[in-house]
């Protein structure tokens, strides 16, 4: 509001112009007040909020009421919760119950305990015949072991001449010249990146088998087997930019620097809904350069957030932008939880 010091108005027609332009501002003031306020709320949300985006029960009802709406066959039966009796046709879904059986396909080991020789004396002098057997399963856990595999590739020579040295061929090895084994370098990656096992755990697992694994050793293991993998990924990478509709987006990962500081990475997933195909790429930064040299062949429709680095991909033409409705629910989300009346 204005910082002019009141002064004495006379004149009607003043004093209207005076009450409008103070109306005027009033109002810019608690718009302004509004804003402010979302703007709180939406903050506060953020930090001590609950970061999950879960639909309502009453956004599911609606979606549900139009599938039923539309004219389709049943195949699966329907279970009903409201206390309704199915109709004709259909049978209520009936849960299981008890213990589920163990996988057929687990390898199974087979211990027999039998009765006492004196006990298979029957009380009339005959000897008892079996009639069957009580069979209990039960699941067990074979930790997983160290072993070393010797390889002898066998030579030869001519014992008359001595010469003519022949020696086997080494069988193919995923990582030359390496101490590891494919099984164990399998198991390392696996760990670290499917089940998020540190490699300093690792170190500690191995070491508790009797075995010293540095952790540099492990990251070296990992970085080949990264370069081992290249023509697989360059293979999916084709596989993945040949189709016409591709659904992507990213997320922040930390990169430790070797001076000791760190700074923002980025994995890009790019997927391919239909032909059920997923490629991740990891750039050091966010610039635009990881989608352009990604994308470089690829021809179709991209689903993608507003990221402004795809700009240049759909100015070319070859690329057709597809918003994203995550995301755009997203805002949505933040106006109902932070725009409740009051």
């Amino acid at each position: 509001m204005s910082d002019e010091p009141a002064r004495d108005i006379d004149d009607l027609a003043t004093a209207r112009t005076l009450i409008t332009t103070l109306q005027d501002e009033l109002a810019r003031v608690q718009r302004e007040n509004v804003s402010l306020r979302h703007q709180l709320d939406l903050l506060c949300q953020r930090l001590f909020g609950k970061k999950s985006e879960r639909v309502s029960p009453d956004q599911l009802r609606l979606a549900f009421a139009q599938l039923a709406n539309e004219p389709r066959a049943a195949t699966d039966p329907i279970e009903m919760d409201s206390g309704e009796r199915p109709g004709p046709g259909r049978r209520r879904r009936v849960l299981p119950t008890g213990r589920r059986p163990l996988p057929p396909a687990l390898p199974r080991e087979r211990i027999e305990i039998d009765i006492p020789e004196t006990d298979k004396i029957c009380a009339c002098g005959r000897r008892k015949t079996p009639i069957g057997e009580a069979v209990t399963e039960k699941l067990e856990y074979v930790p997983a072991s160290l072993r070393v595999i010797e390889t002898a590739r066998l030579k030869y020579a001519c014992a008359r001449c001595h010469e003519g040295v022949v020696e086997a061929l080494a069988p193919p090895q995923a990582l030359e010249k390496s101490l590891a084994g494919e099984g164990l370098l399998a198991h390392v990656v696996v760990s670290k990146y499917v089940d998020h096992v540190p490699l300093y755990r690792l170190e500690r697992i191995f070491l508790r088998q009797g075995v010293d694994l540095s952790r540099t050793t492990l990251c070296g293991w990992v970085a080949d087997v990264a370069t081992a993998l290249t023509p697989i990924g360059d293979e999916l990478r084709r596989q993945v930019t040949t189709a016409t509709y591709l659904q992507t987006d990213d997320t922040p990962v930390t990169i430790l620097e070797p001076s000791g500081g760190s700074r923002k990475g980025r994995l890009w997933t790019y997927l391919d809904p239909i032909g059920r195909q997923v490629v991740f790429d990891a750039t050091p930064t966010h610039e635009r350069d990881g989608p352009e040299a990604f994308l470089a062949s690829f021809a179709g429709d991209l689903q993608a957030d507003a990221y402004t680095g795809y700009d240049a991909l759909y100015a070319t033409g070859r690329i057709r932008e597809i918003g994203c409705w995550a995301h755009a629910r997203r805002r949505f989300v933040e106006a109902l939880t932070t725009c409740a009346p009051r």
